[in-house]
């Protein structure tokens, strides 16, 4: 179908939503499932050892300027170039999970293993669906629908986190996660076939992969996105996997001794950590819906100094010694700004990728890429400082106050590189009464 005389239709956005729905799902079994899993299954977990296993498993994540240049170049002719790399990528993962719950842990050392390998394979499907999905959007949705479009895919994937986090901690209770697996395999594989029901624009020209390359990395406008994006995300799995951590310890759920975390014979952390993660889920999906609203309703810049502020004021109330019912609300305002940093900065990011359509994907992908390293790194700082701190102080407050100032300074630079942006290339209320951005020959 040419561009001219296709229409959008709302149910595209619900299936595209249901596809980000497994990938929160996905995210919430290894930032919020796996670590609860192996305290209670093995009685212990070394904070530094999971920041390092996490950091492993988003590796895939730093290439997805790979699956953006696949995704934009290699198509089919029949199901366009975004259906195949959704598809196949995605019931990859998901056959992979089947595979899992088949396999028995025997030790701890072997379910981190498994977990491991199993993630960096299901992480790689992921991306390149999700790379896939991106440009999709960016493909057939209108601009006056794309921040909410994002809002309400991002939404739906705090809901899969939802899902994936207390939810799924519940059914642990009396189901073992071997169950839990199967029904996210096959999800996943049933949702990305749904994708052949979106009507695609037909692309029929060649794209020249290197001559779109250079035209987006020799533009220094794109260097300021991309180091916005760098920060931009920088705590996001800091916050996500030891937020509830956290709590758990200020509410004497979990015995800290440093940075090594043990359980209590006598206290099951299924049903608290799911109570404090369905909070900080909801707040995500909340933050997602107003920052998408907000963006496009007001203006991207507004969504972006909103966010960022709201996240770096919860994060710093988190050092106050409040009683644990003030701290939950704090998370909750935590995922708030976490959906809402997000859903902003993608209305922005998509902006600037939409003046290069021939590789809309590549360059949003590219964007994701830089936010991925920053979580790569924010990880491995924090694996860092949980064993330089431990080795200082058993203080727990200290700990984890150093580390949430640390990643809120961090996050906060991401302002600099924003400022710095020509706000006539993401404003598209503002760009469509100024002079066009220069495309790419």
């Amino acid at each position: 179908m040419t561009e001219d005389n296709f229409k959008y239709k709302n149910t595209y956005t619900g299936i595209f939503g249901l596809n980000y729905f497994t990938q929160g799902i996905n995210t919430s079994i290894f930032t919020m499932v796996i670590p609860i899993y192996l305290l209670t299954t093995y009685g212990v977990i070394e904070s530094a050892a999971l920041a390092f296993m996490l950091s492993i498993v988003m590796i895939p994540a730093t290439i997805k300027i790979i699956y953006g240049i696949l995704t934009d170049k290699v198509g089919s002719k029949k199901f366009g170039r975004r259906k195949p790399w959704i598809i196949f990528p995605a019931s990859f993962g998901g056959i992979v999970w089947l595979i899992v719950s088949f396999i028995t842990q025997t030790s701890f050392s072997m379910a981190v293993s498994l977990f491991t390998i199993a993630g960096i394979i299901v992480f790689f499907g992921m991306f390149t669906a999700d790379t896939a999905l991106d440009g999709f959007i960016l493909d057939i949705c209108p601009k006056e629908k794309l921040g909410s479009t994002q809002g309400f895919c991002w939404g739906l994937r705090a809901i899969g986190i939802i899902i994936g986090g207390p939810v799924i901690l519940l059914f642990l209770i009396f189901l073992p996660l071997q169950i839990i697996l199967i029904g996210l395999g096959i999800s996943m594989i049933l949702f990305s076939l749904m994708t052949l029901l979106i009507q695609h624009i037909d692309i029929d020209k060649e794209i020249n992969v290197v001559q779109n390359l250079k035209a987006i990395f020799k533009k220094g406008e794109n260097w300021k996105v991309f180091a916005y994006s760098f920060f931009m995300q920088i705590v996001g799995g800091v916050v996500y996997t030891f937020l509830s951590l956290y709590i758990l310890i200020r509410a004497d759920y979990i015995n800290p001794s440093g940075a090594t975390l043990s359980s209590l014979d006598s206290i099951s952390l299924y049903e608290p950590q799911a109570l404090i993660t369905l909070i900080i889920s909801i707040g995500i999906i909340v933050g997602a819906l107003l920052g998408g609203f907000v963006a496009d309703k007001v203006s991207r810049r507004a969504a972006v100094f909103s966010s960022m502020a709201l996240n770096t004021v919860s994060l710093v109330l988190l050092l106050i010694p409040f009683p644990i019912i003030i701290l939950i609300v704090i998370s909750f305002f935590i995922g708030i700004a976490s959906g809402w940093i997000f859903s902003s900065y993608s209305a922005v990011v998509a902006e600037y990728a939409q003046k290069y359509p021939d590789m809309t994907s590549t360059y949003f992908s590219i964007s994701i890429s830089f936010i991925n390293f920053g979580t790569l790194l924010g990880l491995t700082i924090t694996g860092i400082m949980f064993n330089i701190i431990s080795n200082v102080t058993n203080d727990v407050l200290l700990i984890y106050g150093t580390i949430f100032i640390f990643m809120a300074i961090l996050e906060s630079i991401a302002l600099i590189p924003f400022l710095a942006m020509d706000r006539n290339q993401y404003e598209y209320k503002l760009s469509e009464h100024s002079e066009a951005f220069v495309k790419p020959p």
